[in-house]
């Protein structure tokens, strides 16, 4: 299926900040798999295709020549070749994708030990937090800026019915004020884009202790603050 959104207004030719493509996804509601060039100047067809970085460890398995291109395995992107891109589609069809929402092992244990594992309770158990009822995941890991090397919402949500975004910040442990900044950048760089011109922008910050001075610095900034507790416990202080 082509991948929802794709390619983004901010992204379309001639626009020089980036170039025109198309992302695909086994679902809607999962994050991209590959995105084809369609627009290179001096060249009317593609050279190569990217694949999304969670699939590495099964590209070494099956023995698919790439090439690594990003900090880590969750944000890097893996190029092939033109040449090998009809094998490595008839071989991503058997791969697990899972990995595009939770890369990561199961935890093991009580406790939010990573970020990631408070991540990974919020996304799997959507339906049992207070946004619920109003917003859909829309994407985690979402790239603010673009490129490689962009800063990540931790979860992106938006309301079914409004359009209205809700932009995710957590923090393991004690949040600080810095946190409450983080969010607020985020919120002025989305409205900056094309994309998100439709619908007003929230921010939230979700960690297991939030300060008083915390509290309110996000009281300031207009930012929602809440506690966990695990499992999920989650309850607003601000």
């Amino acid at each position: 299926m082509i991948r929802d959104e794709h390619p983004r207004k901010n992204a379309r030719w001639p626009n020089s900040r980036g170039v025109v493509y198309l992302a695909f996804s086994p679902r809607p509601d999962t994050q991209w798999s590959v995105a084809i060039d369609t627009y290179r100047p001096g060249r009317e067809d593609y050279g190569f295709a990217v694949f999304n970085g969670k699939y590495q460890a099964q590209f070494v398995s099956a023995g698919i020549p790439f090439k690594f291109e990003g900090r880590n395995k969750g944000a890097g992107h893996l190029v092939v070749a033109r040449p090998h891109v009809i094998t490595t589609l008839r071989a991503l069809s058997t791969f697990d994708h899972t990995v595009l929402v939770l890369n990561r092992t199961a935890h093991e244990g009580e406790g939010f030990t990573t970020e990631h594992v408070l991540q990974r309770q919020i996304l799997t158990n959507w339906s049992d937090t207070p946004w619920a009822e109003r917003f859909d995941v829309v994407q985690d890991e979402f790239p603010v800026d673009g490129g490689l090397n962009s800063r990540r919402i931790d979860i992106l949500a938006r309301d079914r019915q409004t359009g209205d975004w809700l932009v995710i910040e957590l923090k393991r442990a004690e949040a600080s004020v810095d946190a409450v900044q983080q969010v607020s950048q985020y919120l002025r760089a989305l409205g900056q884009r094309d994309d998100f011109a439709d619908g007003g922008l929230t921010g939230l910050l979700v960690a297991e202790r939030a300060p008083t001075a915390v509290r309110d610095e996000a009281v300031n900034e207009g930012i929602l603050v809440y506690e966990a507790r695990w499992p999920l416990n989650l309850t607003r202080v601000a």
